[in-house]
């Protein structure tokens, strides 16, 4: 048997009554089980040196140690009641972690440009699948155009290739942007990622949707922070870029991306929004009579 600290943000599926899933994905350092719940879809269970995902039990072994070893795609899981099986592993919930949350990070005038100057010195060019969606994007965060922003989200679902496509994870960054700058994310961005799991694996669609919520891996949260304390951010940004092959560099441009328009949207809106009218002045003080 084998202790794990479990997500908070799954922390209910763990705890709950017994539920049946199926394992979706495996690699060196962690699996991916399907839970069949539409707000949770999915539970990770990674070892102690992976990217801790929100959805994740974190092993206190390394992948070294193949605590993995055995589990393939396919395998039947049974959860709930403080532990989860999947064939001859079985983890027990020992203590827990929370996710980073990254609402109101940002404040009021934050700059981007040096950030922006940072990523597109250091992250990998989004692939060109990606890249005109994900303009059409930002433009359509700056504009308020609801049509072209529902388009674009949903072209972004799911474009590019392996278990985390390069859309999604620009879609999440753009989604903690709107969480770092406490902004609400549009209804037309909403109503894209709530079709994620039709149009996206089904790990990648868990991630959209803990995005959504605010939650993202370590990494991401420690290049926010860097940004709203001031900070030299190229250290963290180096971390981002060292998740995944691709992820923490599309995840980098989608901040980026995410920062820069509703950022622009902000200052317009500020600009348009009409001046409240001056009280009206006092009378003159009546004169004394002679």
């Amino acid at each position: 048997m084998t202790v794990a600290s479990v997500s908070t943000s799954v922390a209910p599926l763990v705890a709950g009554p017994p539920r049946t899933g199926q394992v979706v994905a495996v690699t060196r350092h962690a699996l991916y089980v399907a839970t069949g719940v539409p707000a949770l879809p999915a539970l990770a269970v990674v070892t102690c040196d992976a990217v801790a995902v929100p959805c994740a039990l974190v092993l206190a072994e390394a992948a070294g140690a193949g605590p993995l070893g055995g589990v393939r795609a396919g395998t039947a899981v049974r959860f709930g009641a403080g532990r989860m099986t999947a064939g001859a592993l079985c983890v027990t919930a020992g203590g827990s972690w929370a996710p980073p949350r990254v609402q109101g990070l940002l404040h009021d005038g934050v700059r981007t440009d040096r950030l922006r100057e940072l990523v597109d010195a250091t992250a990998l060019p989004l692939a060109p699948e990606v890249a005109p969606p994900a303009e059409q994007l930002g433009r359509a965060l700056a504009s308020g155009d609801a049509a072209r922003l529902y388009a674009a989200a949903l072209a972004l679902l799911g474009a590019g290739p392996g278990l985390t496509p390069s859309g999604d994870d620009v879609l999440c960054g753009v989604l903690l942007a709107c969480h770092a700058l406490g902004r609400p994310i549009p209804g037309p961005l909403r109503d894209a990622i709530a079709r994620a799991e039709e149009l996206t694996p089904l790990v990648s669609a868990a991630l959209v949707l803990h995005a959504a919520r605010g939650e993202c891996v370590p990494q991401a949260a420690a290049l926010l922070r860097a940004a709203a304390a001031g900070h030299d951010a190229a250290p963290a940004l180096r971390g981002l870029l060292a998740v995944g092959h691709h992820s923490g560099s599309d995840l980098a441009r989608g901040l980026v991306l995410g920062l820069e328009f509703l950022t622009v949207r902000r200052a317009r809106d500020s600009r348009s929004r009409p001046s409240a009218p001056a009280p009206p002045a006092s009378p003159p003080p009546p004169g004394r009579g002679r």
